[in-house]
């Protein structure tokens, strides 16, 4: 199953914490914006029909306009088919730019899914991470798509925010579990370079962050949402499928600034400047690309292992990768971080929080 994922790079203002490529834009701006996607999705018209899942992501997708929404949902048509049709669709959404009259076109373009971040349930963190959504936004929001008759949400939730108590973050999970999410996304806080946060001097506190992971992994699989992911736990058959393709190895198309790509063993991601990439479409160039490389032979079985750790079932190795990668695997059960159960290897329940530390060991 091939993936297509389509980057709106435009929001209403930027996140503290936010390393993706976007920035606030006009309504005119992502006109200019439709228009080089339209020309870039054109230039894969040879793929059109191979895809089983869309995933609409930023930025703020829901930023766009009704007449702008029909415009993207046209051009991703005509390389899915009927959007209604793929075995599973996700739109990304702001709890600010989600009413009703969106929920709606959502829903009668064949939206299947929708992503929605909370992050914390009280607004004064809300303020400290540059959110624009505060808590009452969310529930009006949420509101909105069930009414529409969405009954496959995910939310975002942090931990390990500035400010944030133990109490703080025990409060915004019952806040999230009492909607009833048929999926959730929950992360620490991770401080990247080049975010508002880096430039204000934010750190990262890992040991608050940890407990408070501990305790909501476990709060989240009590509520019948068990772990399927490092970050992302879902009731069952909620799994989210585009992202499953990922860290099976599977083919994606990403469209827009940024987007990554893996096709025919290669892999690549766009430019991440809107405009340089809006410049080439307009020229009838391809976009520029930031990279593009392909793995090959240790360096692909590596990726296909660290991608298969990922998950909480983890992943079935064959004998002869068992033994390349013997030295690895072996400090990696030594050191109490992964588990062997005949020729499946998975990290442990409780050492999710420190994956890097196993992913070191194959990159």
């Amino acid at each position: 199953m091939r993936g297509l994922y389509v980057h709106i790079p435009f929001c209403r203002s930027k996140c503290g914490y936010c390393d993706f490529a976007s920035a606030p834009g006009t309504p005119a701006d992502i006109d200019a914006y439709l228009t080089a996607l339209e020309a870039e999705a054109a230039l894969y018209a040879g793929l059109a029909g191979s895809f089983g899942t869309l995933y609409v992501g930023g930025g703020t997708p829901s930023l766009l306009s009704p007449g702008q929404l029909r415009r993207l949902f046209s051009a991703v048509a005509r390389l899915t088919g009927p959007i209604a049709g793929l075995a599973e669709s996700t739109f990304e959404a702001n709890p600010e730019s989600m009413d009703a009259a969106k929920a709606a076109l959502l829903k009668e373009a064949g939206i299947s899914r929708v992503s929605m971040g909370l992050q914390a349930a009280q607004d004064r963190l809300l303020k400290r991470l540059g959110r624009v959504a505060m808590t009452s936004d969310f529930a009006a929001a949420w509101a909105a798509l069930r009414a529409a008759g969405f009954d496959n949400i995910n939310a975002d939730l942090m931990c390990g925010l500035p400010g944030q108590t133990d109490e703080d973050f025990r409060t915004s999970l019952d806040f999230l579990l009492g909607f009833a999410p048929e999926h959730v996304s929950f992360y620490a806080l991770e401080v990247h370079e080049g975010t508002p946060f880096a430039a204000a001097g934010v750190v990262e506190e890992p040991d608050m962050a940890a407990g408070m992971y501990d305790h909501g992994a476990a709060a989240l699989k009590a509520a019948g949402l068990p772990r399927y992911e490092i970050s992302n736990f879902a009731r069952p058959g909620r799994e989210s499928l585009h992202n499953l393709n990922y860290w099976d190895q599977g083919e994606y198309l990403g469209l827009g600034p940024s987007a990554a790509s893996y096709l025919d063993g290669e892999r690549r991601a766009n430019s991440p400047l809107t405009a340089a990439y809006e410049a080439a479409l307009s020229s009838g160039n391809r976009p520029p690309l930031e990279y593009s490389e392909r793995l090959e032979g240790r360096a692909k079985r590596a990726e296909r292992i660290m991608l298969g750790l990922r998950r909480a079932a983890g992943i079935e190795l064959a004998d002869d990768i068992f033994i390349e990668f013997g030295p690895e695997l072996e400090r990696l059960l030594a050191a109490g971080l992964i588990e062997r159960a005949g020729r499946r290897i998975r990290i442990k329940e409780d050492k999710f929080y420190v994956s890097n530390a196993v992913f070191r060991e194959f990159v």
